[in-house]
């Protein structure tokens, strides 16, 4: 059984790991970690003792940038697997996890969605058809998203700009309880090509991370990412 503690348990993404983990036998999560004073009726103990890290097997994190970076020393002090579903790192925030990465195995991505990252390949594979499309990305989200663009699109963004060799543009829009919509727009000169991703639940998130945890936990150190574990 894979002892998983959860980073930010309370928060949306942490409760439905939590749920989803609940229902898995070989996943055990032993600890909700949580800002001081804040708790959860999550069905795991909640609260901030980073001391709990030694009893996991791998640490899943959904918070935020700050949060992440904050933990991720201790994370390395215990030697544990960690996941990183958190996005908005800046680039000086990205080469400090990657460091922490030659002590211990880290899959970070902006998405664990197993139909997200074929939504990337199917990007990619559009991009490198039509080369001379411009292409633009828009993605909407819930209010309470702070970063934009999205994590989700900026990773779409760099995979297509990698091949199509020119800049892609973003448009990002803040609405009520969106989970999550992304669509790339290929823009010829006399027709448009649309690729869209719509998201109905975080459960997708939730059980990706899950997988996650599972392929991560006995791995060497090293950055990873869910092109790793695979479609």
């Amino acid at each position: 059984m894979i002892k998983l503690i959860v980073a930010g348990a309370a928060g949306r993404m942490g409760a439905r790991i939590v749920a989803l983990a609940k229902k898995d036998r070989a996943l055990r999560v032993v600890y909700g970690l949580e800002s001081a004073g804040k708790t959860a009726d999550v069905g795991v103990p909640v609260g901030s003792d980073r001391l709990r890290l030694r009893l996991a097997d791998v640490v899943i994190d959904f918070t935020v940038a700050e949060a992440t970076l904050s933990l991720a020393p201790d994370v390395a002090r215990a030697r544990k697997a960690y996941v990183i579903g958190t996005t908005g790192f800046s680039p000086a925030q990205e080469k400090k996890l990657a460091a922490l990465a030659r002590r211990i195995p880290i899959l970070k991505s902006s998405n664990m969605s197993l139909g997200v990252n074929v939504f990337f390949q199917a990007a990619q594979d559009l991009a490198r058809a039509l080369s001379g499309y411009r292409v633009l990305i828009q993605e909407t989200h819930h209010v309470h998203k702070k970063d934009k663009p999205s994590g989700t699109a900026l990773q779409a963004g760099r995979m297509i700009e990698k091949i199509a060799g020119r800049k892609v543009a973003y448009e990002s829009f803040r609405q009520g309880e969106v989970i999550g919509d992304h669509r790339v727009i290929f823009q010829g000169r006399d027709d448009r090509l649309e690729l869209l991703h719509h998201a109905d639940s975080r459960d997708i998130f939730a059980a990706g991370a899950l997988r996650a945890a599972k392929w991560i936990v006995r791995k060497k150190p090293g950055l990873y990412s869910m092109r790793d574990v695979g479609l």
